[in-house]
């Protein structure tokens, strides 16, 4: 028998990784918040307007980092929930990784052009991404207990499925809202977090009942 078989790949050392990724990631967010250069003979007139024009730079860095945060809780209670890992995962694993290490970018995009609808658009679908390929990573692992545990709940896999279903489904919502508001748009994102905090409160409670 091969010595590279499915069970040498390491849920640990994938975990590892992963987590690196994400530290990564949320630390590249910073970056893209520029201290503003203001000639000196005009700061002291300049200086609060500007900070104030940079209001959707602050509001994408804190969405954009509480996004991550969020994936990254995902992947830390899916992997939690894992009794092994196949090769499938793996590169399943790595494309979600991907998008994770590609979301800097958007935010940064988003954030030097604020007023742009294109800018936003990219941003959401990029998001959209992420959690489609979190969906399919959920799937795989979850149909006929094929990487999980045999014993676990099915609403625990429900609870998560469904999460990410709603997230789906605020960012395309919020699409036609930037045409009509862009900056309402930016806000309305912010509606992913009690919608996960309310999600999380109904299956909790669906379990005990």
């Amino acid at each position: 028998m091969s010595r590279y078989t499915d069970e040498t790949i390491s849920i640990s050392r994938l975990t590892s990784f992963s987590d690196g990724v994400f530290a990564i990631a949320v630390t590249l967010l910073v970056f893209n918040l520029k201290v503003p250069q203001i000639p000196p003979a005009i700061v002291h007139q300049r200086l609060a307007s500007v900070i104030f024009g940079m209001l959707p730079n602050f509001t994408t860095y804190i969405i954009s980092f509480l996004l991550v945060a969020v994936y990254w809780t995902f992947h830390h209670r899916m992997m939690n929930l894992m009794v092994r890992i196949d090769t499938h995962f793996l590169w399943m694993n790595i494309y979600y990784l991907l998008t994770i290490s590609f979301i800097p970018f958007p935010s940064a995009l988003f954030g030097s052009y604020p007023h742009e609808r294109f800018s936003f658009v990219f941003y959401v679908c990029c998001m959209i991404v992420v959690n489609l390929l979190s969906m399919t990573m959920v799937a795989y692992a979850s149909y006929k207990f094929r990487l999980i545990k045999k014993d676990l709940p099915f609403t625990i896999i429900k609870y998560l499925f469904y999460r990410l279903l709603a997230a789906i489904v605020v960012f395309i919502s919020s699409i036609p809202l930037a045409f009509y508001q862009l900056r309402w748009a930016l806000y309305y994102l912010c509606i992913l977090f009690p919608v996960n905090w309310a999600m999380k409160m109904y299956f909790r409670r669906y379990e005990k009942g």
